[in-house]
């Protein structure tokens, strides 16, 4: 007997499928999964693709030509210029003329390295030896037609003479980076009621400046002038100090110098009747060319004039060379910009090292003041004064001459006076630019240890004299005078220094010279550090 037939699913199973469903769907699962399993274990032996390293941009800069602002002419407030009724006791203004001198080497010149040798490896395509260029400019921005004199050692030498101009210098290395520069502005008036030598120096433009050792007194006038050689306004903060602490400023405080204007602040409208005051400067905005220039009467007695350079940082270790002890003492001026008190111990320093009887210990300076310390009891000469301070401290020491009595009942004895600024520690190397005016003064080196020093004077033509090598013992002045700096027969108008020890040398130019009426003028300037401009300066550049 035939099997009967069994029933079919209608969807393709049998009966027994239909009958028994949970039997079925594992498998079903199983077999659905397989596809993605094989596809997984396809992408498992595909190699992973490489990883891209993204680097961000990295460039460096390096500095390029310095451009230094000169101070200008001896400029007195126009009120002291007023002329009276009486011609013969009205006021003779300065002379309008300054000469600025620019002495420019590249930083691979052997003179650096107290040496004379001309480069055989980098010369120019002509074979010329590689030296900078330097330019100078007036007001109107307009070049002045004056040649950059240089021989085959790497150096250059700038001479402008008896403009009447503030100028500004642009000096620009062989390659376009940075030489080793040094610019020195000098104004003279030989007679009248500005008789006096005023160096300054010819510097960049900067965000701070810290001034010293001016008088507010009845017949001085020092003013602060804030240049803006920008495109950008600025808005300098100024704070005065004087003896009895930081001054009130009376809304004052605050100067808006516009673009390419200057702002002129009398202190003695702020602070009058103080002997030594300080001036603090803080700039927003462009940098700005800074400077004070004091001049000082005493009745109809010329009392000098100086235009000065904003001071190093304050410091707890500070040295002044240049001091010079003529007819009346000079005068030590420190100033404490701190908040709180501090102290401070002077040592004054001569030829054959400290002065046990003039130094002075514990010396108060309140926070906020200026204190004057006259410096007396000292031999006729130069010196140096060492300080050294508890906490930062500014220091200027002021130094006079005085001059033959002048014809007449009612004018005495012209002074002129210098104020001589600290001396930083030099490093390997410096260069000094020589005042254009003429040959006179000498080099004032005093040395915190026993060292050696190598002086290379250089000629107004390029060229260098043979090497001079100088042993400096601790703590005693030596000087070197211009006689002792030819080139040739002439005036060297510049000086490289080489110590033998970096961080143990101060030095600085003190210029002497005649007023013509056996009267002598006298003005001191530090040897500047080099800025640290050799090595580029790495960049990244933000995504």
């Amino acid at each position: 007997m035939s099997e009967p037939d069994r029933p079919v699913d209608p969807a393709g199973g049998s009966a027994a499928a239909s009958r028994h469903p949970g039997r079925l769907r594992p498998l079903l699962a199983l077999a659905s999964l397989l596809p993605l399993a094989l596809g997984a274990g396809a992408l498992a032996t595909i190699d992973p693709p490489a990883l891209t390293t993204v680097e961000r941009a990295l460039t460096s800069a390096e500095a390029g030509g310095a451009r230094l602002w000169c101070p200008g002419p001896l400029d007195p407030p126009q009120e002291a210029l007023g002329a009276g009724s009486d011609a013969d006791l009205a006021v003779v203004p300065p002379s309008p003329a300054v000469d600025v001198r620019t002495v420019a080497l590249e930083p691979t010149s052997s003179l650096l390295f107290g040496r004379i040798s001309g480069s055989e490896t980098r010369l120019e395509e002509d074979g010329t030896v590689r030296s900078p260029s330097v330019n100078a400019y007036g007001e109107d921005e307009q070049p002045l037609v004056v040649p950059t004199v240089s021989r085959d050692l790497g150096a250059s030498v700038h001479t402008v003479s008896g403009a009447e101009d503030t100028l500004q210098v642009q000096a620009t290395g062989s390659e376009g980076g940075r030489p080793v520069a040094d610019s020195v502005q000098t104004t003279v008036t030989t007679q009248g009621d500005y008789r006096s030598l005023s160096m300054s120096r010819c510097l960049p433009t900067a965000t701070s400046a810290s001034f010293l050792g001016v008088s507010t007194q009845r017949g001085s006038s020092s003013q602060l002038v804030l240049r803006n050689p920008g495109d950008r306004p600025a808005t300098a903060a100024v704070q005065v100090w004087t003896a009895d602490g930081p001054a009130a400023m009376a809304g004052r405080s605050q100067v808006v110098v516009a673009p390419r204007t200057e702002q002129r602040i009398l202190l003695e409208s702020i602070v009058p009747g103080h002997d030594q005051v300080g001036v603090a400067v803080e700039v927003i905005g462009a940098p700005l060319a800074m400077h004070v220039q004091a001049t000082q009467r005493e009745g109809l007695t010329p009392g000098g004039a100086e235009i000065l350079g904003p001071l190093d940082a304050a410091s707890r270790e500070i040295v002044v060379p240049g001091v010079r002890n003529d007819q009346s003492a000079p005068t030590l001026v420190l100033a404490n910009s701190q908040g709180e008190d501090t102290t401070a111990t002077v040592t004054v320093l001569g030829t054959a090292g400290a002065l046990p009887d003039a130094g002075l210990e514990d010396i108060e300076i309140p926070a906020g003041a200026v204190v004057a310390i006259p410096l007396e009891g000292l031999p006729q000469g130069d010196h140096a004064v060492r300080v050294d301070a508890a906490g930062p401290v500014h220091a200027v020491v002021r130094s006079e001459v005085t001059a033959p009595d002048l014809p007449g009942d009612t004018i005495g004895s012209p002074v002129d006076f210098a104020l001589a600024a600290p001396a930083p520690a030099l490093r390997t190397h410096a260069v000094a630019a020589l005042p254009a005016g003429g040959p006179a003064g000498h080099l004032s080196l005093i040395a915190t240890q026993d060292t050696q020093l190598t002086l290379v004077p250089i000629g107004a033509d390029g060229s260098a004299a043979e090497p001079l090598t100088l042993e400096l013992s601790e703590d005693a002045v030596q000087l070197v005078p211009v006689t002792e700096l030819q080139v040739g027969t002439a005036a060297a108008a510049g000086v490289a220094l080489v110590p033998e020890v970096p961080g143990v040398l101060h030095a600085s130019w003190a210029q002497q010279q005649s007023d013509g009426a056996e009267g002598q003028l006298l003005s001191v300037l530090p040897v500047p550090l080099v800025p640290d401009t050799a090595e580029a300066v790495r960049v990244r550049l933000a995504e």
